[in-house]
């Protein structure tokens, strides 16, 4: 089978593809591959709502193609770890990845240029995995220090609750509420069901 699928992706939507059409089906020409569909969609990549980049894995996983050719590498995934998954989903099914602006050609039978990139794509993907665990790492660490409670919020006390419904039986406002008793204002508002009555009342009822 030589079927295969062109797919481009502008991040505005004031960018003409022409350019990258027109090199990408001299691609597929010059390859030899029979085109079936010219996927294109505009998107900054930074979103998962790729419905063109969707139809493609689709494409391959039902074994409607045998080949997806891309402009350049950064049109085909987010980041390194988007990408090298992206990929893999296609060797996978075993449709062959094609960059033809960079003579990138990843065969799905592993033949050892393939391997090379992919391996270095690994690497990059798993250096970009660590940066991102420790720019998390510190985000914590500076959010601690500054005093900020981190994971689920805690429930509150029956104390806390009973503050709740005295401040709000007063009119006191919610962001208030909140500050005076050391909780969110979504868990303030759970405390606080809106029913009439004195505090004493909504105590009795909880």
């Amino acid at each position: 089978m030589t079927s295969a699928v062109t797919y481009h992706r502008v991040s505005t939507a004031d960018q003409d593809p022409e350019l990258a059409r027109e090199d990408l089906r001299r691609g597929a020409q010059a390859r030899g591959l029979d085109v079936v569909e010219e996927i294109e969609e505009t998107g900054s990549g930074a979103r998962g709502d790729r419905p063109g980049l969707a139809r493609v894995l689709d494409l391959a996983r039902r074994s409607r193609i045998s080949t997806v050719l891309v402009w350049k590498l950064d049109r085909f995934g987010r980041s390194s770890l988007d990408l090298l998954s992206n990929i893999k989903a296609l060797t996978d099914a075993g449709v062959r990845f094609v960059a033809v602006t960079q003579g990138l050609d990843v065969q799905p039978r592993g033949d050892a240029m393939s391997q090379l990139i992919l391996t270095v794509l690994a690497g990059v993907a798993e250096f970009e995995r660590e940066l991102i665990k420790e720019r998390t790492a510190q985000g914590v660490a500076k959010a601690r220090r500054k005093g900020v409670r981190l994971g689920r919020p805690r429930a509150l006390t029956r104390d806390q609750v009973d503050r709740v419904r005295q401040l709000r039986f007063e009119n006191v406002p919610w962001p208030e509420v909140a500050k005076i008793v050391g909780c969110s204002v979504s868990s303030a508002r759970r405390a606080a069901p809106a029913q009439k009555g004195t505090p004493e009342q909504l105590s009795l009822t909880a």
